[in-house]
């Protein structure tokens, strides 16, 4: 029998809040994102988490203006797209290496970023702890913000995750009031149940290479994602956003 047709992309738009702006390079107030028709690694939804890290990003555009980004597991790299309209001196866009996922990155870059800026946003396949080399070009060229938008549910890969971002991330530290170098790690608690396993990242990342500090710096009420889920709808629905960095090594 003939393989069934795959579903059809779907898309979801996200609005700039009253009180934000993009970018002159962007007309308008809006970005819409093509999501993949289905997927088991769940990049056919534009989840709650990224929209609320979005907008922490065009609140705090220091963030990203002039600075080097990589998001992991992107999926519709809603931040990825606001951080090269906001000025990124570089955005690289990663999730799992399958062509479906990378394809759809693409469209969302070709279709949101302007001819003048795309050339310093890449779309690039990546597994969680693999060798970092292929998204830099030497050893130092490290990232000043990296972007983690709903990944930590996934308990089993907390130790790939957490060696990708010590490996990614600039070894230089923040001083003067900058808040870069950092990342940026936001969640939402699909499965009240196992609340205290997605939080187990931040204490094991605490904990990893020569130490770091987080804080919380979002909590955003968004409501649930899905009704039909069972749990808290407390907790299904509320954004909390934590910013991560390296600490000083003790004399």
């Amino acid at each position: 029998p003939e393989s069934p047709l795959p579903p059809p992309y779907s898309f979801a738009t996200y609005t700039v809040p009253a009180d934000r702006t993009l970018s002159p390079l962007q007309g308008g107030n809006q970005i819409i994102t093509r999501l993949v028709g289905s997927h088991p690694l769940w990049g056919h939804h534009l989840w709650n988490t990224a929209r609320v890290l979005t907008d922490y990003l065009l609140e705090h555009s220091s963030l990203v203006k002039g600075k080097k980004i990589l998001e992991l597991g992107a999926g519709a790299a809603l931040p990825s797209l606001v951080a090269a309209l906001k000025g990124a001196n570089q955005v690289t866009i990663t999730d799992y290496p399958d062509q479906e996922l990378l394809d759809n990155m693409q469209w969302n870059v070709d279709t949101n970023v302007p001819l003048d800026i795309r050339p310093q946003t890449h779309v690039k396949g990546f597994l969680w702890g693999a060798d970092p080399t292929p998204l830099m070009n030497g050893p130092e060229d490290r990232y000043d913000l990296l972007i983690l938008s709903d990944l930590v549910f996934n308990h089993s890969q907390h130790k790939a995750l957490i060696s990708s971002v010590n490996s990614l991330l600039s070894l230089d530290l923040p001083s003067n009031g900058e808040m870069t170098p950092c990342v940026l790690i936001f969640i939402t608690h699909h499965r009240p149940h196992l609340a205290d396993a997605d939080m187990a990242f931040l204490p094991a990342l605490a904990e990893s290479g020569d130490g770091w500090g987080y804080e919380q710096v979002v909590t955003e009420w968004t409501g649930v994602m899905f009704d039909e889920d069972p749990g808290d709808e407390k907790l299904r629905g509320t954004v909390k956003g934590f910013r991560a960095w390296r600490r000083r090594k003790e004399a």
